[in-house]
């Protein structure tokens, strides 16, 4: 895997809020249908959810989100993978403060979905 392009970014939130959006990502971990790979202290995103075989492969992952808790509680920086953005992982911030928040904070919103190197998933289903 190469390595991304780190952006430090100065997002505050309360432990709340964190913990919320966290908890979203657990929900929708992407072994159970989500996009999400959630760590300790930092959120993966992935482009394609593993609900099969051929998803998982085709799956690829977009960047991360890293934060601090404690005295801080903050996301303090995005990497983003080889073939994605800093506003592609943007969009995907407001997508995850959305449902974990119901407002966007830091995060670009979106109207429709975004669809990722893949241009037809019934193709990969099987």
């Amino acid at each position: 895997m190469q390595p991304g392009t780190v952006h430090k970014v100065d997002f505050p939130y309360t432990r709340q809020e964190l913990l919320a959006m966290f908890a979203m990502a657990v929900d929708e971990d992407v072994e159970k249908g989500g996009r999400y790979d959630a760590r300790w202290k930092t959120i993966n995103i992935w482009s394609y959810s593993w609900t099969s075989r051929a998803m998982r492969t085709a799956s690829t992952m977009m960047g991360t989100f890293y934060c601090r808790w404690g005295a801080e509680n903050r996301m303090y920086q995005i990497e983003t993978d080889t073939g994605f953005s800093l506003n592609m992982l943007l969009q995907e911030l407001g997508v995850l403060e959305m449902k974990a928040l119901g407002v966007v904070k830091y995060g670009k919103p979106q109207s429709t979905p975004i669809r990722y190197r893949v241009r037809n998933e019934d193709l990969l289903t099987g």
